[in-house]
């Protein structure tokens, strides 16, 4: 029986761990973001639209009660050609009746709209909007309840979005590096052995930076199979460096050496770059490996990217909630940006009940947006380190020269 009792506490802490590992993973965080979204659009309605029932119906009430008062203490108690009592009397019950307006306009009535403002659509937008910083402010929460939950929702929904945002821009990222290398830096493409040539003498720039500053004795203690393959130099390597036109013709033997470029085989997203070289009867190889991650994308591609997708809003909008271009391209910025005024906001559809096509789309939109940004903030961020690094090696070679 104990045995059995640990079998099962053991299947349970590994389903848990299994579970856990799913959520966490770039798949399951973005089922979990909208998951609690989901979670978040019930929770509200349940909370906010049952108070936003009872405020209609009072007011609803109020109203029939005034009109009430009116005729039975107006028009039926007062003589209706004494014009000077009629007049005190009926401003007496509308300020009766303003003053009570004014008090439901403050606890969230919204002036008898034709249809619940806190429909799930519009519940769905406002726990989006929370959780991602936008707040149009547009739709806010009136009672106690609704004003806390939204404090506890939003100190777990934050961390829980800037963690879709980072692990979905990452997967973005290396995505759009493999489709860029695939269609900016194939083989097919002119100029391909040039690029590789750069890249292969920027290479050994690096280590020949590293060897110089490195002392001696701190070399000694590593093994060649220590280093990594894609800094690993060839032999003869500073020959190759003096001589790129190798590149451009792989028969120009020497008296003392033969070399030649053999053919790089496609391995996953890797492109191996071999050279041989035989000296005195020994024959070694080596590899420069071109990683597809180790690209950078210019940062004009970024932009580009970034105002094409808005561009693509302001049109999805433009059909949506017949705004002009520029209004639906304003909106979609302020909403990526997260800075969300709330001067532009989905219209009336989103008090809808019904749940809408269009506004799933403009949520998904929202969503994928923000990565996206993500994606080109984090491209940008890496040709700005290459650039930077670049110009550090510069600085570098300019001072051995002074010395």
């Amino acid at each position: 029986m104990p045995r059995r009792k640990r079998r099962l506490a053991s299947r349970i802490r590994a389903y848990i761990r299994g579970l856990l590992s799913f959520l966490f993973s770039n798949v399951g965080v973005i089922v979990l973001v909208v998951a609690y979204t989901i979670a978040g659009a019930f929770m509200f309605q349940a909370i906010e639209g049952e108070s936003e029932m009872e405020r209609m119906t009072h007011m609803a009430l109020e109203r029939n009660n005034t009109a009430e008062n009116l005729w039975q203490n107006v028009t039926l108690a007062l003589n209706l050609f004494n014009e000077t009592a009629m007049k005190e009397r009926i401003t007496i019950e509308l300020i009766h009746y303003q003053k009570k307006i004014v008090f439901a306009v403050r606890h969230g009535w919204d002036g008898g709209r034709s249809s619940r403002q806190w429909s799930f659509s519009s519940a769905f937008l406002y726990s989006l909007t929370v959780i991602t910083t936008i707040g149009y402010g547009h739709l806010s929460p009136r009672t106690n309840w609704g004003k806390v939950v939204t404090i506890l929702y939003t100190l777990l929904g934050m961390p829980l979005f800037l963690l879709y945002l980072t692990n979905l821009g990452e997967l973005l990222a290396r995505w759009f590096k493999c489709i860029y290398a695939l269609v900016c830096h194939c083989r097919g493409c002119p100029g391909f052995t040039k690029r590789r040539a750069a890249r292969f003498r920027q290479q050994l720039d690096i280590s020949d930076a590293e060897s110089i500053e490195r002392p001696p004795h701190w070399r000694s203690g590593y093994l060649d199979s220590d280093c990594t393959p894609e800094y690993r130099i060839p032999p003869n390597a500073r020959d190759f460096q003096r001589r790129p036109d190798y590149f451009r013709s792989a028969s120009m033997p020497q008296p003392w050496e033969r070399r030649e470029v053999l053919p790089a085989q496609p391995r996953g997203w890797s492109e191996p770059l071999a050279f041989r070289t035989d000296s005195e009867g020994t024959s070694e190889f080596s590899y420069v490996t071109f990683d597809a991650q180790t690209i950078t994308v210019p940062i004009s591609v970024c932009v580009c990217i970034m105002v094409g997708y808005i561009i693509f809003g302001s049109m999805l909008f433009g059909m949506w909630e017949n705004w002009d271009q520029l209004d639906g391209a304003y909106f979609c910025f302020i909403s990526l940006s997260s800075i969300g005024f709330g001067d532009f906001v989905p219209g009336e559809r989103v008090y809808t009940p019904r749940i809408e096509t269009s506004f799933i789309a403009c949520s998904m939109y929202l969503m994928l947006g923000m990565a996206l940004v993500a994606m080109c903030f984090n491209l940008m961020q890496e040709q700005v380190i290459h650039y930077f690094a670049g110009l550090k090696r510069v600085l570098k070679r300019v001072s051995r020269c002074k010395r």
